[in-house]
């Protein structure tokens, strides 16, 4: 979607927002605007504006407060408040070399180990460094971690770690940490509900292209104190910075486990101005998502790597542990070897945790034991069937080691950002981590831009068009995407595989039009249709498996790819 033109539209200042301390209720977070209405159709002026309201978003928003307390700052969350982004579901914890037998030194040794040839050491180096620090920043604002009985940090061992490196909440350590920043971030930034479809940019003068702010399709909301009254429908919200912590990508395949509204936003909205996009063709499938599902769902339950790194096996269908003869870590290694080895084994593979306590299960693997039950297992007395489900994007929108892209004004932290710390494939840990180390840099970064340009007014471009026509069958056609992505681009490509993929989004695109509708279903599936047809083509290019990317037409590295990251841009839009 192309922003241009000019416009005059007058643009409504909300009241600046006092700075109040930490509160203890999540009920009253994003308070503050309780008493204001957002139209459909309106124009609101912010400082900062962030899409995505998970740990990347939230902690850039935080931290942003922490440095400049009166700031405005929007975040835009799609959809009802915690129901979509992947932060909440995160079990196995954040790695930092907290523990007294690790280095940063170590955690980046083993980070570059699993990336496969393909990280930058730089960008490792930073968050190895860094990750400590951010640790403590979370226990400051109020997330509790697992400790052992002489008080220090509980630390869970996951893929790819020589040491025990997570910390963690049991296995829901998402969930405590969102909840801890969600809670922290209490009256302090506005919320708007609905989903972001363009990025808006200056249209004339010296800044010109300059992003000026992010149009959004407001749901109809009513006002509450969980943030202020909406009416559906377009509107422009203006900034001086937009942050993209949008996540990932999950949304665009058959077996996953994100939420179905992972849907590769970021990656249409950056590559809608052209934003430069980087390592596309690098999606991890995690090997241990329960091969079982709901009626009608896409999504997978994720069996947590820590539970391996308690002791669980890896088994074929006659019992035989296969990892060993494949890995000197076995069940720990990389998870790009762990899901190559589970897709080796015709006659299926299940997850044995037998060998683990009851108490443990219980206690440490809360989550996971409660979810195999509600699917008629029993982790403590049966091996259960797994299979790999899409878990994470490696590639993104390309950003330095501030979180700064390739169109000013524009930032990406968390997964929907490449920074290169994951290279080819991402280490188990490292998700969280990065999350939390590039969002503290953004808001340092956003902190300097705006003393350099805040304030200024800028025209921008026409509001997107919104005038197409979702198809009736656009649920069947979003599943069929998702089926085609899953079966030609998922863990295992081939030439012909990505062929039938790519006939399959061109057939979506054709059918759904060149604009979407103003509507959350229509927009999302515009974003899937761009960002597959990036990760396809990406994919197609890349003719060496390596990582994540395993090309059964090309099934070793090629030299020649050795340190070679695809680079993927348009043409600049204003």
């Amino acid at each position: 979607m192309v922003v241009g033109g000019g416009s005059s539209r007058p643009s409504a200042t909300l009241p600046r927002q006092p700075q109040v301390g930490l509160c203890g209720q999540e009920a009253v977070a994003f308070a503050l605007m309780a008493d204001n209405t957002v139209d459909g159709g309106s124009d609101v002026r912010f400082d900062v504006a962030i899409v995505g309201a998970g740990v990347a978003g939230l902690v850039a928003a935080l931290d942003l407060l922490d440095l400049e307390p009166a700031l405005r700052i929007a975040v835009i969350d799609k959809g009802e408040m915690g129901s979509s982004g992947s932060t909440p579901l995160a079990q196995g914890g954040m790695a930092a070399a907290v523990g007294p037998d690790d280095s940063p030194e170590m955690h980046a040794e083993d980070t570059i180990r699993a990336g496969d040839g393909l990280c930058d050491e730089r960008a490792v180096a930073v968050m190895a460094v860094e990750g400590p620090a951010r640790v403590d920043d979370l226990i400051r604002r109020g997330a509790r971690f697992d400790r052992t009985a002489d008080g220090s940090l509980a630390l869970a061992r996951e893929g790819g770690q020589r040491v025990a490196r997570n910390v963690r909440t049991a296995d829901a350590s998402g969930a405590e940490i969102f909840r801890a920043l969600r809670v922290a971030a209490s009256g302090r930034v506005t919320r708007l509900q609905g989903i972001a479809c363009a990025i808006a940019t200056a249209a004339t003068g010296r800044e010109r292209g300059v992003v000026a702010g992010v149009w959004v399709v407001l749901d109809a909301v009513d006002g509450s104190p969980l943030g202020p009254a909406q009416t559906p429908g377009l509107a422009l919200v203006r900034a001086d910075a937009v942050l993209l912590a949008t996540g990932g990508c999950g949304g665009l395949f058959a077996a996953t486990t994100n939420r179905d509204g992972a849907t590769a936003d970021g990656i249409g909205l950056a590559a809608g101005i052209g934003a430069a996009l980087v390592d596309l063709e690098f999606i991890q499938f995690h090997p241990t998502g329960l091969k079982v599902s709901e009626p009608g769902s896409f999504w997978r339950l994720l069996l947590t790597e820590a539970l391996r790194g308690a002791g669980a096996t890896l088994v074929d269908a006659t019992g035989r542990r296969f990892m060993p003869e494949r890995h000197p870590d076995g069940e720990l290694a990389p998870r790009h070897i762990v899901t190559k080895g589970i897709l080796d084994q015709d006659g299926g593979v299940w997850l044995d945790a037998t060998a683990l306590p009851k108490a443990t299960l219980e206690q440490d693997f809360p989550t996971v034991a409660a979810g195999v039950r509600r699917h008629g297992f029993d982790l403590a007395t049966e091996p259960v069937p797994v299979e790999p489900a899409q878990h994470y994007m490696i590639g993104g929108v390309a950003t330095d080691l501030w979180a700064r892209t390739s169109v000013p004004g524009m930032y990406a932290a968390g997964e929907v950002a490449a920074t290169g710390v994951h290279g080819a494939n991402r280490m188990a840990g490292n998700s969280l981590l990065q999350s939390c180390v590039f969002g503290h840099r953004a808001a340092s970064a956003i902190r300097a831009q705006l003393r350099e340009r805040a304030g200024a007014a800028r025209e921008v471009g026409d509001a997107p068009l919104l005038d197409g026509n979702h198809p009736a069958d656009g649920l069947l056609r979003r599943a069929s995407l998702r089926v085609a992505m899953s079966a030609g681009a998922g863990p295992i490509r081939t030439a012909a595989g990505l062929l039938e993929t790519d006939r399959v989004l061109d057939e979506t695109a054709a059918a759904i039009g060149k604009n979407p509708a103003p509507t959350r279903d229509s927009i999302e599936l515009h974003h899937m249709v761009a960002a597959g047809r990036l990760f396809v083509r990406s994919a197609q290019l890349r003719e060496e498996s390596r990582g994540v990317h395993w090309r059964g037409d090309f099934p070793h590295h090629d030299p020649r790819w050795s340190g070679v990251r695809l680079r993927v841009q348009g043409p600049r839009t204003a």
